[in-house]
């Protein structure tokens, strides 16, 4: 009897911490629409990623094999650097340049091998400096999302095996991981619980697909700290077929002071970007006047840059907020 007492009492103690931890989005406190600022630049491309950093935007052109990658100075949007060729030399790209996300001032590119990162800085004059190169565990998996926090730590999303593993740079050690249950079709782009993820030095912040939910985990143990809730609607997939399924967020990017998701509206076409803060209170909701297939956030100066290549695939982005 009294194993059974002590059992209800741990069972009821887990759900009032499951209940803690988990919320409804708030209603946001500020709601704007915002029209882009188009700039015009030189160069014609077709952009996958954008990253900003300080005075600087760095871009990758997924469409080129002799200009993969560009910088450009800000506000002018001056062209101060164009390269990055595909090919085996040890400055080219075996496969393409990705940004790997990090709150830091540092930049971190894979995509010179399939096996290594490389850490650099940026000097006074914007040059690049190769910092670090970090070797990468062997896997025959692929994944994305890379994000480096700590300088040391790799966090990733396994898109095959659907899961974020945290990765030790320095010992090429897996040290943690975040295992999500696939659908029994085993598409995992097509998963319920396909999604996004983003992270700081404390927080994994992952967004689902299909669900209005995001959850946060801590870096340190990998365990769900935080679980917000948008609606309860079931998902709704159509395998195969993403214009009848129905997506909730598009992205998402970890900031210094919030995280910034992606949503789509599918009236329209257009897209808003929610604002929470790493509490998971909701901050703003700003409605854009365009998709954006690549974003990147200056919270400083409180600029939204993005690039959408139907548009112009000579223009940038810009809405200040």
């Amino acid at each position: 009897m009294n194993r059974i007492i002590y059992l209800l009492i741990g069972l009821l103690f887990i759900a009032c911490v499951e209940r803690k931890s988990q919320q409804n989005v708030e209603p946001f406190p500020v709601v704007k629409s915002l029209c882009a600022e188009k700039v015009e630049v030189n160069e014609i491309f077709n952009l996958s990623m954008i990253m900003w950093k300080e005075k600087y935007l760095f871009v990758s052109d997924i469409r080129s094999n002799d200009t993969m990658m560009y910088q450009y100075s800000l506000p002018e949007f001056k062209c101060v650097y164009r390269g990055g060729a595909k090919g085996q030399a040890e400055d080219e790209f075996q496969i393409f340049p990705v940004f790997c996300k990090t709150t830091t001032n540092k930049v971190y590119i894979w995509g010179y091998t399939p096996s290594t990162i490389k850490s650099f800085t940026i000097d006074d004059i914007g040059r690049l400096s190769m910092e670090k190169e970090y070797k990468l565990p062997t896997y025959t998996d692929m994944y994305n999302d890379m994000h480096v926090v700590r300088d040391s730590i790799l966090i990733i999303k396994d898109i095959v095996q659907l899961a974020i593993r945290k990765i030790n740079l320095n010992t090429q050690k897996v040290m943690g991981e975040i295992l999500f249950k696939k659908d029994k079709h085993n598409e995992t782009f097509f998963s319920e619980n396909s999604g996004y993820v983003t992270a700081n030095d404390s927080l994994i912040i992952y967004a689902y697909k299909y669900k209005k939910q995001i959850d946060f985990y801590g870096v340190d143990d990998m365990k769900l700290k935080k679980r917000l809730f948008g609606n309860d609607a079931m998902p709704h997939i159509v395998l195969y077929d993403l214009e009848n399924s129905v997506q909730y967020h598009y992205g998402l990017l970890a900031g210094k002071d919030y995280f910034y998701v992606r949503c789509p509206i599918k009236e329209d076409g257009k897209e808003h970007v929610e604002v929470y803060d790493y509490s998971g209170h909701s901050i703003a909701k700003y409605e854009l006047d365009n998709m954006l297939g690549a974003f990147a956030v200056d919270e400083h100066n409180k600029v939204i840059y993005g690039y959408n290549s139907e548009v112009g695939e000579d223009v940038f982005l810009k809405y200040a907020f």
